[in-house]
């Protein structure tokens, strides 16, 4: 029991499936979201503040001029402080000429390298100083007629300004992202909690109902997609309601059926015990096993049917079986009965196999009511004969020159507890209902018609071939 609850618990429910398949992609866009912003960030960083390095090594050149001995840098006192002031990263600079070396400086920048990044007239790179710091730099270089000799002027931060920017911006995007992502889950949460509101009051509905009157569900306030699974309950509802209605007048005909051998046996078995004649005492028994064959036979009919019941729906056990042999098989059986009644009993079949696909138990309950209701109804002194064909489907017919049913009677003998006999001949009224309900678990059917002679009736069982032929 313990293994049982785990299993089921392991199945996820309706409304997790929902809110993963909702908020799985959600989190998912979250992160690409997040990535995004990141290197948006980055982006916008590098950017605003490449720019301004590139202004100020544009600036710092401004400052570099010819003198007589080669280049020569005027950078004031005051103006150097006000160029490199700042809080959190100052600013480093140098200015080399090719002759002079250097003009001005206050830090050792690293030289431009081959692989640098060009930028309008000058480059980027990054760097590393003396001291394992990282710099970003930028170098511009200005010509000999310009400065006097050719001259590097260097510009550099550090990256703690834009790491700062770049998580400002980072997390001025990804706050409100998380804030609206959070909002979304709870409205996606309790989108689905009342997306399924619906099922919650089909499932109450549901269970207020009770195997005596099962009523279809209203389709009012229902949504379109829950609307076909209403439609289909209502359908299996109104079959459970049919299914129940048969079985309770079923059982209700049974006991009709069973009261009457049962009361005469107990009568019979009464006047028995009050006879002293020993002669009308026999006749009392002789009556009493006629009472009690009739119950036996009748309850044998209705476990036949009970069992014909149970077999729809299980082709699974279905086998390819010979129709013309399970008739012979059948018939010979039939033949002892047959002519105590003085009745000829033949069949007639092709030399070629007659396949069909079903359940042999099933199938020779079928055939031996089709022969037991012939046998039973006929007078005597007559002739039955079975009939198997292949063609055009394959079926077997069983024709009787005996009274016969009226024709406004053949489609209701099929009914259990309906006969066709007219002249009072005893009988359950099952075996046709039986043959039916079999036919109708193979996906065959079975029908009443007129004989060639005009005498008697033909029963005729139609079964679909094998689907391998």
């Amino acid at each position: 029991m313990a293994e049982r609850t785990i299993r089921l618990n392991a199945v996820p429910s309706l409304r997790r499936r929902l809110l993963l398949r909702l908020l799985v992609p959600l989190f998912a866009l979250f992160g690409i979201s997040g990535v995004c912003a990141y290197w948006l960030a980055v982006h916008y960083s590098s950017s605003i503040y490449d720019h301004w390095l590139y202004d100020s090594v544009n600036s710092l050149a401004l400052l570099v001029s010819p003198g007589p001995h080669g280049a020569q840098a005027d950078l004031p006192v005051a103006v150097e402080k006000v160029f490199v002031w700042d809080e959190t990263d100052p600013t480093l600079f140098n200015v080399t000429g090719a002759q002079s070396g250097v003009l001005v400086s206050n830090a050792d920048l690293p030289p431009v390298p081959d692989d640098a990044e060009r930028y309008v007239d000058g480059f980027f790179y990054d760097g590393v100083l003396a001291d394992g710091e990282r710099v970003r730099v930028a170098a511009l270089p200005l010509s000999a007629d310009r400065a006097g000799e050719p001259v590097w002027v260097k510009v550099a931060e550090t990256g703690t300004e834009r790491a700062d920017l770049i998580e400002h911006i980072f997390l001025a995007v990804l706050v409100p992202q998380l804030l609206l992502i959070t909002a979304a889950f709870f409205a996606v949460r309790r989108g689905v909690v009342d997306g399924l509101l619906p099922l919650r009051r089909l499932t109450r509905r549901l269970r207020a109902q009770g195997p005596q009157a099962l009523q279809p569900l209203a389709d009012a306030g229902v949504p379109e997609e829950v609307r076909p699974l209403t439609q289909a309950l209502n359908g299996l509802l109104g079959r459970l309601n049919a299914l129940f209605d048969t079985h309770r007048k079923f059982i209700a005909d049974t006991a009709h059926q069973l009261r009457t051998p049962l009361t005469a046996i107990k009568l019979n078995i009464e006047e028995a015990l009050a006879e002293n004649d020993i002669e009308r005492t026999h006749a009392h028994l002789l009556r009493l096993r006629a009472s009690a064959d009739r119950a036996t036979r009748l309850t044998t009919q209705l476990l036949s049917l009970a069992r014909a019941e149970s077999g729809a729906g299980l082709p699974d056990r279905f086998q390819k079986i010979d129709l013309a042999r399970l008739a012979h098989e059948c018939g010979a059986a039939w033949v002892p009965r047959a002519l105590a009644k003085q009745i000829e009993l033949s069949l007639h079949r092709d030399d070629d196999p007659v396949w069909v696909r079903g359940d042999p138990l099933l199938l020779r309950e079928a055939v031996d009511n089709l022969i037991d209701n012939a046998i039973q109804y006929h007078p005597g002194h007559g002739q039955i004969r079975l009939d198997v064909r292949a063609t055009p489907e394959p079926r077997l017919s069983v024709e009787d020159d005996g009274p016969g049913i009226a024709p406004e009677l053949r489609s209701v003998v099929f009914g259990r507890f309906q006969r066709g006999d007219q002249t009072g001949r005893g009988g359950t009224g099952l075996g046709l209902a039986i043959v039916s309900e079999i036919a109708a678990t193979h996906r065959g059917r079975v029908w009443l018609e007129d004989t060639r002679s005009g005498r008697g009736i033909r029963a005729v069982l139609e079964l679909p071939p094998p689907r391998d032929g």
